[in-house]
């Protein structure tokens, strides 16, 4: 299997999911109204909707372990970067449109491009955490807690808050933010990617 088919492959797996549908619109319903509830405010609803983009991101990876999806992947595409690249790239083609819908029902224009950007960013880190994690709870659980507890607290406290993976939750203008956020995915699809290829499916 070629790699172009592996990424239309992971796409048609991803749209076949129902989790992906009612993550989704799940997501751009609860944009709408806390964008709604919080206009007044000033309040980005962002830093809220992200966590349905984690689920994505997650479900995306371990929906193949459960019922042992993931030996027929590999059967089909036995060369395993190829295979967690291309399962990326097609979260990623999945994600942006997402991402973008629900930025737009989040939020002002002048947001939709960061936001949008930050939110498919976020839904690749989510996914490299899931595969080296393998299951939903662990990783879901992790990632949640990151975000809303912990990220929250570090960036009133330390001064490295800014290299955060989520930096730009708050700011999603922010050039530099969306930077680290890159940063953050790069490193994270890297090292999921080799321990992908290394560990027994």
């Amino acid at each position: 299997m070629t790699g172009g088919r592996a990424i239309r492959a992971e796409i048609l797996k991803l749209l076949s999911l129902p989790a992906t549908y009612f993550t989704l619109l799940g997501t751009l319903g609860v944009s709408a109204i806390l964008a709604t509830a919080f206009s007044r405010q000033g309040v980005s609803p962002v830093g809220y909707v992200q966590a349905g983009f984690i689920v994505l991101g997650v479900v995306a990876v371990t929906s193949e372990y459960g019922g042992g999806q993931i030996h027929r992947t590999l059967t089909a595409m036995p060369r395993r970067i190829t295979q967690h690249l291309a399962k990326m790239t097609a979260l990623l083609i999945v994600a942006v449109p997402a991402a973008a819908l629900t930025a737009l029902a989040g939020g002002p224009w002048s947001d939709v491009a960061g936001a949008s950007a930050y939110l498919a960013l976020t839904t690749i880190l989510s996914a490299a955490v899931a595969t080296v994690v393998r299951w939903s709870v662990p990783a879901v659980a992790g990632l949640l807690g990151y975000y809303f507890i912990a990220g929250p607290l570090l960036r009133d406290r330390a001064t490295f808050a800014e290299y955060l993976p989520d930096a730009a939750s708050h700011d999603v203008r922010s050039l530099g933010g969306s930077a680290v956020v890159l940063g953050w995915g790069l490193v994270a699809v890297g090292i999921s990617a080799i321990t992908f290829h290394r560990r027994d499916a």
